[in-house]
């Protein structure tokens, strides 16, 4: 099993107080035989009422297709519930060295990732709140790319892959930070 550089922690998590304010709250996530991933957890960002997670350890991964910069992973919605922030640490855990973390990706569980909602689901797109050069930090000893992970209904998979990132995206009843939002439908 790969250690995680000790000093990542810290500099990351500097870098990321430093643009997007107090980090609240530390948790830490393994899958099994595979890197533990921290998650940093921003309350009231980037609004009142919604939380923000971003994982710390992915970006400590190689990947082939990973040319100019890594991927940590950031997942805002209107919730207290911190199971959002553990499904996004699992993922990056679980296929810490695998997968390439790009836009349009799905990441799908069998059970719900919360009890306030039956999503089982991520697609991959750009942060919500943050431009590209919001989104990249440049640190020491690597670029990193905050890439943000939106949860779907396991009803919506399908259709997802039917019409794709842009479309689904675009589609009515589509709400960002809203993990009870309607099921998206297409006619």
């Amino acid at each position: 099993m790969q250690t995680l550089d000790p000093f990542f922690d810290q500099q990351w998590s500097e870098a990321l107080e430093s643009s997007l304010g107090t980090i609240d709250e530390v948790r830490e996530i393994q899958s099994e035989n595979r890197p533990a991933i921290k998650v940093f957890y921003f309350e009231d960002l980037p609004e009142t009422g919604t939380l923000t997670a971003v994982t710390c350890g992915l970006s400590c991964a190689s990947h082939p297709d990973w040319k100019h910069g890594k991927p940590e992973l950031i997942v805002s919605l209107d919730t207290t519930d911190r199971s959002w922030g553990m499904a996004v640490g699992y993922f990056a855990s679980a296929f810490f060295n695998e997968k390439r973390f790009s836009y349009g990706d799905l990441f799908q569980l069998d059970d719900p990732f919360s009890s306030e909602s039956e999503m089982n689901a991520f697609f991959v797109f750009a942060p919500s709140f943050l431009d590209q050069e919001q989104a990249t930090f440049q640190l020491p000893d690597r670029t990193i790319h905050l890439t943000g992970m939106y949860p779907l209904y396991n009803a919506e998979i399908e259709l997802y892959q039917r019409i794709g990132l842009k479309e689904f995206w675009h589609a009515d009843g589509f709400e960002l930070y809203n993990p009870n939002r309607m099921k998206i439908r297409v006619d």
